[in-house]
């Protein structure tokens, strides 16, 4: 069985050396052996040609495209407010304190004779205009005559009018009166000064009054002639 399969080995083998050395020639027919093409064959698309010049719209679509960059809003400068200069302060130049000028102190003894020559006229009676014995007096006219009396010469005046005499010191409070002094007072519903009466000392003053119709004394430290106080004037 072996020695069979040897014999038919190398059969084939002899064989197979035999055709390669001795090829044979076939003999085609072109009509048969022509191949059908069934359906269409797709031809291949170009490739583009490195050096083929692209188209504007190729171009175009080439570039890269950009963001469109946001332009920078610009802050508005403010423009700078032109402040005024300011102008230099003159630095006041504060007033020299003027001292009060002191009042005098009264003369005593013409004080006192002045104040007898008030109270001797007591309960005469009051009349407006008034300026002697005979006819009465009122405010005015009870200082004028006092006074004349006393040896002070002075006009006929009104009790306004004494008040402007400023050739006597003003005395500005009740604590600082003296006997003699001129005490002139505004009463309610009066814009100016309406009253003058002579103080004589102690807190009581003279005067002619028109409420009692005749020539009376009164305490001046009360509500009533303390608001009605405007200031004295010494004249002795």
């Amino acid at each position: 069985m072996n020695r069979k399969r040897t014999v038919i080995a190398f059969g084939l083998a002899a064989l197979l050396l035999l055709g390669c050395a001795s090829p044979q020639i076939v003999n085609s027919d072109p009509e048969r052996d022509k191949i059908q093409i069934i359906g269409e064959i797709e031809k291949p698309t170009p490739a583009s040609s490195a050096t083929e010049t692209p188209t504007e719209e190729a171009v175009v679509s080439a570039q890269p495209i950009e963001a469109p960059t946001a332009a920078p809003t610009e802050a508005p400068t403010a423009i700078p407010t032109e402040e005024p200069t300011p102008e230099p302060t003159d630095v006041p130049t504060a007033a020299p304190t003027e001292e009060p000028t002191p009042v005098p102190k009264s003369d005593r003894a013409k004080a006192k004779a002045f104040c007898e020559t008030a109270k001797a006229l007591l309960d005469l009676p009051y009349h407006r205009g008034g300026t002697s014995e005979e006819t009465g007096f009122d405010p005015g006219g009870f200082v004028y005559y006092c006074l004349n009396e006393a040896g002070v010469k002075v006009r006929h005046k009104t009790s306004k009018g004494y008040s402007e005499m400023s050739e006597w010191p003003i005395v500005e409070s009740m604590d600082d009166l003296e006997r003699g002094d001129l005490c002139f007072f505004r009463t309610p519903g009066n814009d100016a000064v309406n009253c003058v009466t002579i103080y004589l000392g102690d807190g009581r003053m003279i005067y002619p009054s028109s409420g009692e119709g005749k020539v009376i004394t009164a305490k001046i430290r009360t509500n009533y002639w303390e608001e009605a106080f405007v200031f004295a004037r010494r004249v002795f």
